[in-house]
């Protein structure tokens, strides 16, 4: 076994950590979606961790999922309707079961179904008012510069 490929375990066990909690938190919202949408901020930390793994180990299919279940949770929180909620949960299911099996079967190409998910994902986020605003490394850069 390769040492990428005892990584990539080491990364299944995490997530199974990982996932539990994210699934028990989405059970929870479930149960009072108004009353129970802070707790998307638990799913949105263990997305941020999953995706950094994701991208140390140059997993761009699973850190792509993670971040749009992170873009989707923050915009949960805030959402102010049951049937946005119940979305938003829907979707965050979608990424969690997608990212674990990905994560399983880290070998084979990109399917037709997960850039499905993918598509739905965005959708999902831009129905609700799209992504936070982000800045790239030269933008950080330039910033830092000017701060000098």
């Amino acid at each position: 076994m390769s040492e990428f490929d005892l990584k990539i375990k080491e990364f299944i066990e995490e997530l199974g950590g990982f996932a539990e909690t994210a699934e028990r938190t989405l059970a929870e919202i479930e149960k009072d979606l108004l009353g129970n949408k802070e707790k998307f901020s638990v799913f949105f930390e263990r997305m941020v961790a999953i995706r950094g793994t994701a991208q140390q180990l140059n997993l761009p299919a699973v850190a792509q999922i993670a971040k749009l279940g992170e873009e989707i949770s923050v915009k949960a929180r805030t959402a102010e309707t049951r049937p946005q909620i119940r979305k938003c949960v829907g979707s965050l299911w979608d990424a969690l079961t997608t990212i674990k099996y990905l994560l399983e079967h880290y070998t084979e190409k990109t399917t037709e179904e997960q850039d499905i998910l993918v598509h739905r994902l965005e959708a999902t986020l831009k129905a609700m008012g799209g992504a936070r605003p982000s800045v790239d490394a030269s933008e950080i850069d330039q910033l830092l510069k000017q701060r000098r």
